[in-house]
């Protein structure tokens, strides 16, 4: 179970993508079989430099201070979580399905803002409350959709 409040004071707010951050790592590390006290044991990377490498950092405890904590930037939402002595592999993709519904959320954010420029003070404020609450939807969306539809994972190695 992942501890959404404290995922965002750790971040500062609610976030669609640390939100995401935070459901990789806990599926990746469920994969392994690992907890957060194992974050010695394990070292992550992920593909892109945005928020969900706080949501990665806050469940698996794997930091840029301690070193088992890296952004390979391919532009790819992937995480691989695996096991120091390599013996064991998590990657965790997010689905097209996911990626979609993020884009469909910037787009209507993008068009949302280019109207809030032309419009007058009360359309303004208006379009502000859209933005917030198509904001807090994706982040509940996140945060609730199933595993399946939101990422799907790939385990390699063995047990030693």
């Amino acid at each position: 179970m992942i501890d959404f409040d404290g995922l965002y004071r750790f971040h500062g707010h609610r976030c669609p993508m640390s939100t995401m951050g935070a459901r990789l790592a806990g599926a990746a590390m469920e994969a392994l079989g690992v907890g957060k006290g194992d974050q010695f044991l394990i070292r992550a990377e992920y593909g892109i430099k945005n928020c969900a490498l706080d949501g990665i950092q806050f469940v698996t405890g794997c930091t840029l201070g301690n070193g088992n904590i890296a952004c390979s930037e391919t532009g790819k939402p992937i995480l691989l979580l695996g096991m120091r002595d390599g013996s064991r592999r998590a990657e965790v993709r997010v689905s097209a399905g996911a990626l979609a519904r993020l884009a469909a959320h910037k787009d209507t954010k993008a068009g949302l803002l280019k109207e809030r420029e032309v419009s007058g003070l009360a359309r303004a404020k208006e379009i502000d409350g859209i933005i917030e609450r198509d904001f807090l939807s994706l982040v509940g969306w996140v945060q609730d959709v199933p595993d399946g539809e939101l990422f799907e994972v790939t385990v390699s190695g063995r047990e030693r």
